[in-house]
């Protein structure tokens, strides 16, 4: 299994504590640095500022007192905010991330900044947040934290690259009793069969440090794939059914499911007839499972029929509840295959023969059915071509499994021939970032060969009927021939008697 990587951020908050404690040193004779270590997955780069939020006197036992608000709140915080030495007795372990969300309303200009360490900060309370959306190719959501500065400090940021995994489920209905496979990178299909595919995404530490957390689930489906509007999607939250809170978009093939009013968090959901709002957590698994299948535009083959996922989501928990998509996770891919059979008619001398017909059977839940009256979904369905007039039958969009080959017309003056059975069976990648088709076969009463492509072909001999004599050849002649001797020794017969009673009565 790939590692299923988490959406969100991590917000490592210390609690604030206000003490009025004994003598103290004015913390302007402090100079402390604060080392930041990101998680090890965050390939982002980040810049985060310090903002002074407590100021007051720092004793050499490394408690406060004299709390006054610090450079970083406004005028306009302070006002609302109120006393800072009372407001400082309000923030507790468990409360630390909502009031960070608070604070951060009302910062000014960080007093220092820096990407991997910020150096030279007095002592102090200091909020210290992503001043921008970190860049590069996986950054991990932004962050905010309270941190009591009053010696050198390591922070280490526990946020987590946000991913998406989207899977889909394979089938043999060949077999009397078929059932879905496990969920995987890669399958295959007949042309208009209805696919499921589960997209899953995991929500990450520190989602409790956002007001408002927008999120999008985006689908990028090839050509030759299209929504089977006939199944209803369908979105779970800790199996919760939230799919109300949704709302489902398109341009062409790319469709997007994003949340109402771009809040996540509000999601509610329906148990026992009563709405009951949710709460999101870490942990949590957002579930989007709906079907699609394979259309008239189905590429055939290795190349298969690929489609791709990504989120968009809110990674700045300090945007003060706007709510807004701020980054996009990589993609994940996944791809269906669908396969091509071709049957050349030959003489016994191996040259092409026109004039036979085929219908090719696929076994079906244990029943023989007619491939081109498989699939339907959208009205897609494999196709035949080929007929008497020419001497290759071309079998398109079918999946692995078994069949049969019925000689439906036979050449004019060959035999014709029992039905063949055999079977398709192929391998693909399960589980994959880039799934491919690694063999392919057809064994049986015909053997079919794999080309680079991932097309099956092979031949099918027809032997000629005997050749009887005909009226007006040979056969004539000799049929008179052996009927003029016969009347001949007749003759003889006859006369050597007569001879013999003439004699006789002498």
């Amino acid at each position: 299994m790939k590692k299923t990587r988490r959406i969100a951020a991590m917000i490592a908050a210390t609690a604030l504590a206000a003490t009025v404690v004994i003598p103290a040193m004015s913390f302007s004779a402090g100079a402390f640095d604060v080392t930041i270590v990101q998680n090890a997955e965050d390939k982002g780069t980040h810049t985060y500022g310090a903002y002074q939020i407590f100021a007051g006197d720092l004793a050499e036992d490394g408690t406060l007192s004299d709390i006054t608000w610090g450079s970083g709140i406004s005028a306009d915080g302070k006002t609302a905010l109120g006393d800072a030495a009372a407001y400082a007795k309000t923030i507790t372990a468990a409360n630390a991330a909502e009031k960070a969300a608070e604070l951060a309303r009302y910062l000014t200009t960080a007093e220092k900044t820096g990407t991997d360490k910020i150096e030279g900060l007095a002592g102090g309370y200091y909020l210290i947040q992503d001043e921008a959306a970190p860049t590069g190719e996986k950054p991990a959501s932004m962050t905010k934290f309270i941190l009591k500065v009053v010696k050198n400090e390591t922070v280490n940021v526990k946020s987590s690259v946000p991913s998406v995994e989207k899977k889909v489920q394979d089938i043999n209905d060949s077999d009397a009793t078929p059932a879905l496979s496990g969920l995987q990178d890669s399958a295959d299909y007949e042309i208009g069969d209805s696919i499921p595919y589960t997209i899953t995404a995991t929500i990450g530490e520190g989602i409790e440090n956002f007001e408002k957390y927008s999120f999008e689930f985006h689908d990028d489906m090839s050509a030759g794939l299209s929504m089977d509007d006939a199944v209803e999607w369908k979105i779970t939250i800790g199996g919760k059914d939230v799919t109300s809170n949704f709302t489902r978009t398109n341009v062409g093939n790319v469709y997007t499911w994003a949340v109402t009013d771009n809040d996540l968090k509000a999601y509610t959901y329906t148990e026992g007839g009563t709405a009951t709002a949710g709460t999101l957590a870490a942990g949590d698994e957002v579930v989007l499972t709906y079907n699609a299948y394979l259309n008239a535009n189905a590429v055939v083959g290795s190349a298969g029929n690929p489609n791709e996922v990504w989120l968009k989501f809110d990674n700045n928990p300090n945007s003060c509840g706007e709510g807004t998509p701020g980054a996009e996770t990589p993609k994940d891919k996944n791809i269906v295959f669908t396969y091509r059979t071709i049957i050349n008619k030959v003489d016994d001398k191996g040259d092409a023969l026109v004039g036979a017909n085929f219908t090719l059977f696929k076994k079906v839940n244990g029943t023989w059915v007619d491939v081109t009256e498989l699939g339907g979904t959208g009205g897609a369905k494999p196709t035949k071509t080929g007929d008497t007039s020419g001497s290759t039958f071309t079998f398109t969009g079918l999946d692995d499994g078994d069949y049969k080959l019925s000689e439906t017309a036979t050449p004019q003056g060959y035999n014709s021939i029992s039905d063949i059975e055999f079977k398709i069976t192929a391998t693909h990648d399960i589980i994959s970032d880039d799934p491919k088709l690694t063999a392919l076969t057809g064994d049986g009463g015909i053997t079919l060969t794999p080309d680079p492509a991932g097309n099956l072909s092979g031949k099918i001999e027809n032997v000629p009927g005997a050749q009887l004599p005909s009226t007006g050849g040979i056969g004539t002649t000799l049929f008179i021939l052996c009927g003029s001797i016969g009347a001949a020794i007749t003759g003889v017969y006859l006369v050597s008697r007569k001879r013999t009673k003439e004699e006789a009565a002498e």
